[in-house]
């Protein structure tokens, strides 16, 4: 089951009906299955009725994306707290954010596994969901990523390239990690991205040596 906070989910007040309302959603998803929940069971796990749901949403489908939108935005919100906030030098803070993405995930194992074996028909609207995410949020990497290169952390290499190779190092460790169904998922993350930003380095040091 997801964790809340007090009367919070994923940041999101739960007195607030719709937020509820897909946090029961979730849960549901995660525990039976996207695939054999019913709208009926999500409204008797919110405490409402059939109506009130589709008043809010056109159908399951539209359920499942707005939780993971929700998701999105509040792994999001992470990043972005680790990255402006965070006291360590910039790639540490930048591991950290990939480490926390993964800490979430792994909070919340059943529903990713939801999304990478059983969201099939929706895939195309969560990706849209995803990039639309990564690109609003390449001004704030843009600053990370120059005092990166400043320190010798990293080439220079465009912002949304780099912005690109974090989120896929998360995105491939998490499907190997469901699929596998053993082992961390911080402990890959950690692993993937000391080994290929050292790669990077490598690449890039010999391709300007003279």
């Amino acid at each position: 089951m997801t964790k809340k906070s007090k009367d919070t989910w994923l940041g999101q007040p739960l007195t607030d009906r719709k937020i509820h309302i897909l946090y029961a959603a979730q849960n549901l998803f995660a525990a039976s299955s996207f695939r054999n929940t019913e709208v009926a069971d999500i409204a008797n796990a919110a405490g409402v009725s059939k109506a009130t749901i589709y008043k809010l949403f056109t159908n399951k489908n539209e359920l499942l994306l707005k939780v993971v939108e929700l998701n999105f935005n509040y792994v999001r919100d992470i990043v972005i707290l680790r990255l402006l906030t965070g006291s360590e030098p910039p790639l540490e803070r930048l591991k950290a954010a990939a480490l926390d993405v993964a800490k979430h995930f792994e909070e919340n194992r059943s529903f990713v596994h939801v999304l990478i074996c059983e969201a099939g028909e929706c895939m195309a609207e969560i990706q849209k969901i995803h990039h639309s995410i990564l690109h609003s949020n390449t001004t704030i990497a843009e600053g990370l990523f120059s005092n990166l290169s400043k320190d010798g952390d990293i080439p220079e290499i465009p912002a949304p390239d780099l912005l690109k190779i974090v989120s896929d190092i998360c995105i491939g460790a998490t499907y190997s990690w469901v699929l596998s169904d053993n082992g961390s998922l911080v402990d890959s993350v950690e692993f993937y991205f000391k080994f290929i930003f050292q790669d990077i380095r490598t690449r890039y040091s010999k391709h300007q040596e003279p």
